[in-house]
């Protein structure tokens, strides 16, 4: 399994559930579909409306018991985590519903025009570098019904680039026009699961059917490879459903009913950010409040209007604004090092959540929007010493996300390779991904003077 999936980029674990297992997990999620409970049912035309209807985690709030057959089962845990060499985290938990004409338009269809691949540094859901697919069809995907097609071996053609010594730029392979794309169809059955790289390219076809095509489409990354735009929010639920040896898989979880999920806006899943600045001579920014003690800048965050449920928690953008109206900070970039929440600390009677994020930049103790005595970037040796006279705010929590940061390691000391993270709205300014690209890569994690994203031609 191993050598065929780093080869090819793609495994299909054959007839790994049964039947009924494939229909207990369908029939919750094609309920929702019917009666209008999904993330995009105010996009458009509503299902069974031709259209590609799209569903996060929030069926999983009222039926956790589908996690046995799905994220949690037992097969497909151990093979992911086999693949890994390491424990995993659910990335995406996202239903996808093609009724028939899906994916039709005037035109025929041309194949290979639907070609992508996942990376993408502005999602939750695509901004990790060690990670993949494991797709469960509710039907076979024939011909007729619309295969999955994936292109063998088009996930070597991206590449992790050295680190920073704080995160990692990514050498993305631009995916060219639908002529230049091999794609091949593995022919995926009614209880097989397809685990794909996720930096394989594939495409799904039109349903030309008469019936439904529907299937589950989750991601996983690896725990050494966090995203940098931070985790995705699940049920409560469904973490306590899970049993021990599973529980690790959804770490991040609210349960007031505020997780990824998308009514006519976004739900809204993290109330604060936080940000660890970091200069070009390592040290770092501390905001002086009125009782003379110091903190790393917090500002209060949301998700951007416009976000899909694939955008989903990812509050990058309010965050970056806040720091350029409030300090005259330009961040072009973050990556996240850690989520702190407290069901004790209530907003409005709801959990917090505050998404903590790292960013070194480029030049040296810039000057703030702030009067002088206000601020101060101070050296790591001198973030103890205010610690030690308990002038730090959460001053081991901040240590502790120093330590992290600098040395590249997670909570519990352990190696991660970081990556760029970038507000949603930043989609605009990436092509790579998607086919019709003139041959090479695009790298991923570089700026231009104004903090946005180079132009591919650069």
């Amino acid at each position: 399994m191993k050598e065929e999936f780093e080869n090819n980029g793609y495994y299909v674990l054959r007839g790994v559930l049964t039947e009924t297992e494939v229909d207990q997990l369908a029939t919750p999620i094609r309920a929702a579909f019917s009666r209008g409970d999904y993330d995009t049912y105010h996009k458009g035309p509503a299902y069974p409306a031709p259209g590609i209807h799209s569903m996060g985690p929030r069926v999983l709030e009222d039926h956790p018991e589908i996690a046995n057959v799905s994220l949690a089962h037992p097969a497909i845990m151990e093979a992911i985590e086999e693949l890994f060499g390491e424990p995993a985290t659910l990335a995406q938990y996202w239903s996808i519903m093609r009724p028939p004409g899906a994916g039709l338009s005037d035109k025929p269809f041309v194949n290979g025009s639907g070609a992508h691949y996942d990376y993408k540094p502005w999602r939750c859901v695509g901004s990790y570098v060690k990670w993949m697919f494991a797709v469960i069809p509710f039907i076979d995907y024939t011909e007729t019904a619309g295969p999955l097609t994936v292109s063998p071996g088009s996930h070597k053609k991206s590449n992790l680039m050295p680190s920073d010594g704080r995160v990692h730029q990514v050498e993305a392979a631009q995916v060219p026009k639908p002529s230049e794309i091999e794609l091949i169809d593995p022919s995926l059955k009614k209880g097989d699961v397809v685990l794909m790289d996720g930096f394989l390219w594939h495409e799904p076809r039109p349903n030309y059917g008469n019936s439904d095509r529907c299937g589950l489409y989750m991601k996983f990354h690896a725990k050494s490879s966090p995203p940098a735009c931070g985790p995705t929010i699940y049920p409560t639920a469904v973490h306590q459903h899970l049993s021990e040896r599973a529980k690790h898989l959804v770490p991040y979880h609210r349960n007031d009913g505020r997780y990824a999920a998308i009514e006519e806006t976004p739900v809204n899943c993290i109330e604060e950010g936080q940000v660890l600045v970091e200069d070009a001579e390592g040290r770092v920014l501390l905001l002086r409040n009125d009782t003379n003690a110091y903190s790393l800048p917090k500002f209060d965050a949301s998700e951007d209007e416009t976000a899909g449920i694939l955008d989903a928690c990812n509050v990058m953008g309010s965050v970056i604004k806040a720091a350029k109206e409030e300090l005259g900070l330009k961040l072009s970039w973050l990556s996240w090092l850690a989520d702190r929440s407290n069901s004790t600390k209530e907003v409005d009677g709801n959990e917090w959540r505050c998404r903590v994020y790292g960013h070194r930049l480029t030049n040296t103790a810039p000057p703030l929007m702030q009067p002088i005595n206000q601020y101060a970037w101070m050296t790591a040796a001198e973030l103890e010493e205010t610690h030690s006279a308990g002038q730090l705010v959460d001053g081991a929590d901040t240590l502790k996300w120093l330590q992290m940061w600098q040395n590249e390691e997670d909570e519990d000391g352990r190696p991660v390779t970081r990556s760029f993270g970038v507000p949603t709205t930043h989609v605009a300014y990436f092509k790579y991904n998607g086919n019709g690209n003139p041959e090479g890569s695009y790298i991923v994690g570089r700026f231009d003077e104004d903090g946005v994203p180079m132009p591919a031609d650069a």
